[in-house]
């Protein structure tokens, strides 16, 4: 291929000058087919449209195409190369970054020149992508089905991993991903899991978080499983998981731990690697740690909220004890269910009446609470005394997690249930807690329930 001077501003002005008056040149039936079959109508139903048969409008979709291509070359004598060499090594490539093309403008001269070079429109099971081409029209598709095969995942880690198998960021993974006919799916806590095992995965994932064995009936309220005995029976065929006995606790068959490497979370492995081996980049670590105690990325960066794990000069981590200085956590952002009043002084938590609370199960709150109330290293807490009574409530912050101590006792005091709202205040100024009842009054299960049964026949009638 000979060199070719770059396009100017003024010869693209023409080229697409050039390229518009052959469209327009275009008698209403050529021009009418090929939107159409940019619309991706099957040429049946093209021909049926302008009554004459398929192959009469494959002929006439061929001589525009090469007409315009013909155009196409006269202008850009490069473009072709260009299109195919940025196909080549891509999953998909966006139309819109293939603006080498001659087109004036007009989609749907671009298509066409698009499909005369060999590109198709990408199709996935969420059905036909018009403006994501490759030389494969199933490129994609194979590439999303990789992707879901790789399921689990937490909720903000799909794009990374899609990007990860070469899937351009422009591909709009999480709709593709919400699709109906999707393999993947959310669930209840929304984590991406496959469809097939939903509530396997959903397993996995909650292990991979807790980092250590758990008991059946507690991963199952945590994953809102609908039986113990279904949710272990699938565990029990799934060849990630095992069954520790005697104590009957389910763990991940990737674990190296507790019983055989000596380290009873991933925070302990972490700080024997840091002993070992100080100061270390955050990679570094993070892969050393890895292998002594399998767990994701996530769980590990976790673990830097360790009062025991900090940072020295030049960025790497190292221990406290060592003269690294701890690295607080971050401002998240503050979820709906929080708010914070004017004066700043009391803290306002709306909370879900569900299994884990009436089970009297600590309350799993999102980390900003835990950050406004000043509780960014871990372990740390903050006690509240509840108003009216002598009892102690306790907001704490641990490598893995935020929350609140059990609150069963007095929500059962409050006659609600499942289902219900609550409203937690967290007073700043003067450490008191009080726990209300949030519910709207004319549409609380609970009210009903404890309503006289002739109040409730008057509000029926």
């Amino acid at each position: 291929m000979t060199d070719e001077p770059p396009m100017t501003a003024s010869s693209a002005r023409v080229s697409d000058h050039r390229m518009a008056i052959a469209w327009a040149k275009l008698d209403d039936r050529a021009r009418d087919i090929l939107a159409r079959r940019t619309a991706g109508q099957t040429l049946e139903v093209i021909g049926m449209a302008h009554g004459v048969s398929r192959e009469r409008v494959r002929q006439i979709l061929r001589d525009t195409e090469v007409a315009l291509a013909t155009l196409a070359d006269a202008c850009c004598p490069e473009w072709r190369d260009q299109v195919i060499s940025q196909a080549a090594g891509a999953v998909v490539i966006a139309e819109e970054d293939l603006d080498e093309i001659p087109t004036a403008g007009i989609a749907e001269i671009k298509q066409t020149l698009l499909r005369h070079v060999g590109l198709h429109p990408s199709t996935t099971w969420a059905g036909r992508i018009d403006d994501l081409w490759s030389l494969s029209s199933t490129n994609l598709d194979r590439a999303l089905r990789r992707l879901a095969a790789q399921a689990p995942f937490p909720s903000d880690e799909l794009r990374e991993q899609a990007v990860a198998l070469g899937i351009p960021v422009v591909v709009p993974v999480e709709r593709i991903a919400m699709h109906p006919s999707s393999p993947l799916t959310r669930d209840s806590r929304g984590h991406w899991v496959r469809r097939r095992a939903e509530q396997r995965d959903a397993a996995y994932l909650w292990l991979t978080r807790e980092g250590e064995p758990r008991e059946a009936t507690r991963l199952a309220v945590a994953i809102q499983a609908t039986s113990v005995r279904a949710i272990e029976e699938g565990m029990r065929r799934d060849e990630r998981f095992r069954k520790l006995q005697p104590e009957g606790l389910w763990a991940l068959t990737e674990w190296t731990v507790p019983h055989t490497s000596g380290h009873g979370n991933a925070l302990d492995a972490m700080i024997e690697v840091l002993r070992e081996t100080a100061p270390l980049t955050r990679d570094e670590l993070f892969a050393r740690t890895a292998q002594r105690y399998p767990v994701t990325r996530s769980r590990l960066q976790q673990c830097l909220l360790s009062d025991q794990i900090g940072v020295v000069g030049d960025g790497r981590l190292d221990l406290v004890e060592n003269g690294a200085t701890p690295v607080e956590e971050s401002e998240p952002r503050r979820p709906p269910t929080m708010v914070i009043d004017a004066t700043g002084r009391v803290l306002g938590v709306r909370l879900a009446v569900d299994r884990d609370l009436l089970r009297g199960s600590g309350v799993i709150v999102h980390p900003w609470l835990t950050w406004r109330l000043g509780l960014r290293l871990a372990p740390s807490s903050r006690n509240f005394r509840l108003r009216g009574t002598d009892d102690i409530l306790t907001v704490r912050r641990t490598t893995s997690a935020a929350q609140i101590s059990a609150l069963r006792t007095l929500v059962q005091s409050k006659g609600v249930t499942m289902g219900c709202q609550l409203a937690l205040l967290l007073r700043l100024d003067d450490g008191e807690a009080d726990l209300r009842h949030a519910c709207d009054p004319h549409a609380c299960l609970a009210r009903a329930e404890r309503a006289p049964s002739s109040a409730r026949n008057v509000s029926r009638d």
